[in-house]
């Protein structure tokens, strides 16, 4: 992890000793309440500075959300999963998910599509990198991008698969969630859209300031910069994809969100506002 504060840089632009990463990021909020620097490079300033702290336990996927192949998966099996996951990887099993023998890349189904008779998943396997699940994070991408792979599978201490971890989802931890032609909402550039009057697709990531400007609401809190955060605050967990709820003066529905995070939502003014 690259080092982009240090104690003599720290004090020259606070005036004063920082002891730890936390302290630094509550002057780094009070400053950007304060107009030192836009107040919308605080969640990537806070992300960077918890980045070193966070191991794969943190971020992985949990087992029992991971898509896998089966060794003895037909080819249109394999078909239909990539269609209906939008992935490019595939951790492959034998018995059970403990048993992975290998990761399966859905760009090497293409040539067996006319020819599935020919199809042999053993030969096509890669070789899956297993890491501990205390396994710092930056330490996990650096081990990723030597060993040239996109996707890892984190064990616990018992050596049982604890769930997966891609580079994908160590880079949203720094700069946010990231969408692709699966995910994105179509036409969508920014963190908040009215899909009709009154009506809002909002991402996670979309800041409290950004929101509110968009609804008119004034959702604050000092502890929190994003909706998806806010939301997670206001309810105490993570809400799954599909749940529907109150917050404040809206009615929420979760469109996508995973064990670590809201991807995004919708909210419109309800009609009965929460005593």
């Amino acid at each position: 992890m690259m080092k982009l504060f240090n104690s003599k840089v720290l004090q020259q632009l606070f005036g004063n000793q920082v002891n730890n990463r936390q302290e630094l990021i509550e002057i780094l909020a009070e400053s950007a309440k304060a107009g030192i620097f836009d107040r919308d490079s605080l969640p990537l300033l806070e992300a960077v500075l918890q980045f070193g702290d966070m191991r794969a336990k943190d971020i992985l996927l949990p087992r029992h959300e991971v898509d896998v192949i089966r060794l003895t998966s037909s080819v249109d099996e394999i078909i239909k999963l990539i269609i209906s996951t939008g992935h490019s990887r595939f951790p492959v099993v034998d018995e059970n998910i403990n048993d992975v023998v290998g990761i399966f890349h859905s760009k090497d189904i293409v040539q067996y599509i006319l020819n599935p008779s020919e199809f042999d998943l053993h030969s096509l396997l890669r070789q899956p990198l297993f890491v501990p699940d205390i396994k710092p994070i930056d330490a996990l991408l650096y081990e990723m991008r030597v060993r040239h792979s996109h996707l890892a599978i984190v064990v616990d201490e018992f050596t049982n698969v604890a769930g997966i971890v891609t580079l994908e989802m160590i880079v949203e931890q720094i700069i946010g969630e990231i969408d692709d032609e699966h995910d994105a909402i179509d036409g969508e550039e920014h963190g908040v859209v009215e899909l009709q009057a009154g009506i809002y697709r909002v991402k996670g990531f979309c800041g409290l300031e950004q929101f509110n400007n968009a609804t008119g609401s004034t959702w604050v809190d000092d502890k929190v910069e994003s909706v998806g955060g806010y939301v997670c605050k206001y309810l105490g967990k993570i809400p799954h994809a599909g749940e529907s709820f109150k917050v404040n003066e809206y009615d929420v529905e979760i469109v996508q969100a995973d064990s670590r995070k809201i991807g995004s939502l919708t909210v419109k003014k309800s009609s009965q506002v929460n005593e």
